[in-house]
């Protein structure tokens, strides 16, 4: 079976590994991305953020084919097209999304496959079979939510069993062959299943991460240091090895997932509600500790990505963190490896002794902090 596979917002994290493993697999992908800078990038094989081996698998990639467009167009030569970009509990991006959609079904060709790979609702997926165009074209709907953990996907993508959800819970003749030549094992279930599966797994994630902090947040209440407390509760104490520090929880998926949840599903216990202010409570007794150590108001913050060894500041909380510090009057100087220049730290940790470690990258370690004051947020 022939085909060819567009992958639209193909030049983002979810979009541009998952199309270089495609083409990698010997089938033909195009990029259409509406990045235009991203875009040039891509085409002189330079990836635009960073993810373990992206140069590499995307300089094979290119080499075997992959081309990187901005006309929407060009999906009208494929049988199969990913659509990488998601909604989110933001009316107006799930809005944008339903437009871009729309624009996606128009330029699709008769009888081929659509497939969603985030976030979405069940309403969004009727929405969609309703579309205009839809069901005059033939379209063929699957929902293949992405559960790849950012910096992993060459190494997960071809570990991670690919969950599909279709209206009946049956895979078309080409979706079967697709994932069979990547080498990817899928379970069928139907959309409404495969919505809770994306959306509970990143709640529950989030839920773990909350709960930590909950119990960092009654400790710093009552004078004592969690970190210190859980190093030695989880010391060759098998019932604790799995449990994570304490530390700011954000990025592209958590926060919005269990937000999304909630708007799905409810939360009548008031749960998933109480995680959102378990951990604005932590970064507001983060500042409190930096009220309580610091003798003046000068600061230096060292991270501002969402997570270690990631140069992805979109939802990070280290950056939140950053605005209620200054709006709780002090003054404060950032620096993180993979934003800025290694020749601007000299600069800014003469600024103050006093260090706010919010991101923990591996290289924070070589530093020489000895003379410091330093506050660690987490190990996130």
């Amino acid at each position: 079976m022939k085909y060819k596979v567009a992958v639209v917002g193909g030049a983002g994290h979810i979009g541009l590994p998952l199309s270089c493993y495609i083409q990698n697999a010997g089938i033909d992908s195009i990029i259409i991305d509406t990045n235009k800078e991203n875009i040039d990038k891509i085409n002189s094989s330079t990836p635009p953020f960073l993810e373990h081996d992206l140069e590499t698998k995307l300089k094979i990639a290119l080499s075997n084919g992959l081309t990187a467009v901005t006309e929407i167009d060009k999906i009208k030569d494929c049988e199969l097209v990913f659509v990488t970009l998601g909604t989110s509990s933001n009316q107006e991006i799930t809005d944008n999304f339903h437009q871009l959609i729309e624009t996606v079904i128009l330029n699709m060709k008769e009888g081929s496959t659509l497939i969603l790979r985030s976030t979405v609702t069940i309403q969004t997926i009727n929405k969609i079979t309703k579309m205009m165009n839809f069901d005059s074209k033939k379209i063929n709907l699957f929902y293949c939510p992405e559960r790849i953990a950012e910096g992993k996907a060459f190494l997960e993508l071809e570990k991670i069993p690919q969950i599909v959800g279709s209206k009946d819970s049956e895979l078309s003749e080409i979706i079967k062959d697709f994932f069979e030549r990547l080498k990817i094992r899928t379970i069928s279930v139907n959309y409404e299943e495969a919505v809770f599966i994306k959306l509970f797994s990143n709640t529950y994630r989030y839920a773990q991460f909350s709960t930590i902090n909950y119990f960092d947040n009654i400790a710093s209440s009552n004078s004592l240091d969690f970190k210190k407390l859980l190093s030695i509760a989880s010391d060759t104490y098998p019932r604790l090895e799995k449990v994570p520090d304490s530390g700011l929880v954000g990025g592209p998926c958590l926060i919005k997932d269990s937000q999304t949840f909630l708007n799905s599903y409810g939360d009548p216990k008031g749960l998933i509600s109480n995680y959102f202010n378990i951990n604005m409570d932590y970064i507001t007794n983060t500042i409190d500790k930096c009220n309580n150590y610091f003798d003046h108001k000068k600061i230096v913050q060292l991270g501002l990505t969402f997570k270690p060894e990631s140069d992805d500041l979109r939802d990070s909380q280290a950056i939140v963190l950053n605005n209620y510090l200054v709006n709780e009057g002090f003054e404060v100087k950032t620096f993180d490896p993979f934003i800025n220049n290694e020749e601007e730290l000299e600069s800014v940790l003469s600024f103050s002794e006093n260090i706010v470690i919010a991101t923990r990258h591996k290289i924070f370690d070589s530093y020489d902090l000895e003379s410091k004051k330093v506050v660690v947020v987490g190990d996130k």
